[in-house]
């Protein structure tokens, strides 16, 4: 009798494309990226249970999944909160952004095909988003962008780490008052970074991004340094 090979010790196994913690830390995940679980939020094992109709030790292992991801924050006399960011740490994330979408441009010149309709097709649907008037769509097409941007780095890990930082920073954008913004801007900001880009104009490229980045940076540290301290249970 031969050897058993991987394939044949696999045979008959059923994979469970998502556990229930896994769908619980989604929803959840949705939940806290549109604002409606705001920072600082306590979420209380029993309560959310009970709403589900789950157990508690799901929950436990959701909340884990989402401490994992930066959303959740674990405090000592309040438990499990959404997290909360400090200036600072708004700071840390643009400065990491920085540096990552700043290579990128220096790597898109060995881009792919692929890999610039990809950052095309982004830009396609922050357009569309923006003619239907839909900003979650529009924050979508956003992050796609800047997803298909750090892609040219041709990093999985990277890719991975940059995917937390986003999520990190969309805790700022869910509380953004959308009334103050102009979606033909914005619009017109990803358009021109796109065309820089096709057009190989590199240096210029990663000059317009850091004075993009540098705008919402200080926007959003406003936000941390004063709007969440006057939320309720901040």
């Amino acid at each position: 009798m031969g050897p058993t090979t991987s394939g044949d010790s696999l045979q008959g196994l059923q994979i469970k494309r998502s556990s229930t913690s896994e769908q619980v830390a989604d929803a959840m995940r949705t939940m806290i990226l549109r604002g409606e679980l705001a920072p600082g939020t306590p979420l209380r094992e029993v309560a959310l249970a009970e709403s589900i109709g789950i157990s508690r030790n799901t929950v436990r292992e959701a909340v884990r999944v989402l401490a994992r991801q930066g959303l959740v924050t674990h405090s000592m006399h309040r438990g499990a909160v959404v997290t909360r960011l400090s200036e600072q740490d708004v700071a840390d994330l643009y400065r990491v952004r920085r540096a990552l979408e700043t290579q990128a441009i220096a790597a898109s010149a060995d881009a792919t095909p692929d890999q610039l309709a990809g950052l095309a097709q982004a830009v396609q649907e922050l357009e569309r988003a923006a003619e239907d008037g839909d900003w979650d769509r529009m924050v979508d097409a956003d992050w796609s962008f800047h997803e298909h941007l750090v892609g040219f780095l041709g990093s999985r890990r990277i890719d991975s780490f940059f995917d937390t930082i986003q999520a990190e920073l969309r805790l700022c954008l869910s509380i953004l008052d959308r009334k103050e913004d102009d979606p033909d801007e914005l619009v017109a900001e990803h358009r021109e970074l796109r065309d820089l880009l096709l057009a190989g104009e590199r240096e210029r490229c990663s000059q317009v991004l850091c004075d993009r980045l540098e705008d919402s940076e200080l926007r959003l540290r406003r936000i941390a340094a004063t709007e969440w301290e006057e939320r309720p249970g901040a």
